[in-house]
């Protein structure tokens, strides 16, 4: 007997294929709808890596599902508003607020991570070999850090000076005492001084005397001194002196009045200023002879002395003179 395959069951069987196939198509296009805009991401923020799978979106929903908090000035590459593409890197540089002092003013920045110098640098602070860094250039920023610049600087300035002279005393031993003369007139030196002035952010804060020469030498004063003590005054009478002076000698006598010294006047009272005469010195006056201070006067002032006469007649004829004293020893 011949076998036969029957129409109608290979007209079921084609359905079954096909249905088959219709479920293997369905399931793929379910697989591949799962799979579709699912894109794994790297997140570079505060020194780690976050791998995350986000189903499509843009930087700005990555860093949200990475749990990524953004400051005020933080970089964010590519920007937030990229849409995402699979083995994307999103990169988050945090900025650092600091304060910076320099040239007169105070004033906040935003700089990137890094070092002082660096800062300094992107912030168009250039630094000459005298200027001092707080914190030293080298240091890594930290938020909130401080920055100081300090400007030093040095400039140099010519200055003169004068030299006082010396007065050089020398005995003349044909001249008394208490006589001076001047043999030669003093005159000042000259010197020129180069200073090193320091500056502190442009102001003086020390002079230092780093060069000097002389311009001109000083001459020293020379003044004759009489070294001469002894005098003869009459035939048989020699005195010996300390001191010789010229005075303005007036003459007066009695008034019915004691002297300064609280004796009666007589012949070799004088009047003198105590404060070049002592009381109680023993004088010798040219033209007039011995006398001792024991009076004062209100109009004897400095070299001028006023000698007693018993009468007045003398002593309008004595008048008033310029004489030498001696103040005797």
């Amino acid at each position: 007997m011949q076998s036969y395959t029957s129409p109608g069951r290979f007209v079921g069987g084609s359905r079954l294929i096909l249905w088959c196939l219709g479920v293997v198509v369905a399931a793929g296009l379910v697989l591949t709808g799962f799979n579709y805009n699912r894109y794994e991401i790297s997140v570079f923020a505060d020194g780690k890596q976050t791998q995350l799978v986000i189903k499509g979106g843009t930087v700005a929903d990555a860093l949200d599902k990475a749990n990524v908090v953004l400051g005020q000035k933080d970089i964010v590459e590519p920007s937030l508003k990229t849409q995402l593409t699979d083995k994307l890197s999103v990169k988050v540089t945090r900025m650092l607020r600091v304060t910076l002092t320099a040239d007169g003013s105070t004033d906040d920045y935003w700089v990137l991570p890094g070092t002082v110098g660096q800062a300094l640098k992107k912030l168009n602070v250039s630094l000459d070999s005298g200027d001092q860094v707080t914190p030293y250039s080298t240091k890594t920023l930290n938020p909130g850090d401080e920055i100081e610049v300090v400007r030093l600087s040095s400039r140099f300035v010519e200055e003169s000076e004068k030299i006082p002279f010396r007065t050089e005393r020398r005995d003349d031993h044909s001249v008394e005492r208490g006589v001076t003369s001047i043999v030669r007139q003093g005159k000042e030196g000259l010197s020129q001084k180069t200073i090193k002035i320091t500056l502190r952010n442009g102001k003086e804060i020390s002079r230092e005397v780093v060069g000097e020469k002389v311009v001109r030498q000083p001459v020293n004063k020379i003044v004759a001194v009489g070294t001469v003590s002894t005098k003869l005054v009459s035939r048989d009478d020699t005195i010996r002196f300390s001191k010789s002076l010229r005075v303005s000698a007036t003459a007066y006598t009695h008034t019915g009045n004691n002297t300064a010294s609280g004796i009666y006047p007589y012949k070799g009272a004088v009047a003198v200023d105590p404060r070049v005469i002592p009381m109680g010195t023993k004088l010798y006056i040219e033209g007039y002879g011995y006398g001792k201070a024991l009076d004062v006067g209100s109009a004897i002032k400095g070299n001028k002395i006023d000698l007693f006469f018993e009468t007045k007649a003398e002593a309008i004829r004595w008048g008033r003179r310029a004489v030498k004293i001696y103040i005797l020893e």
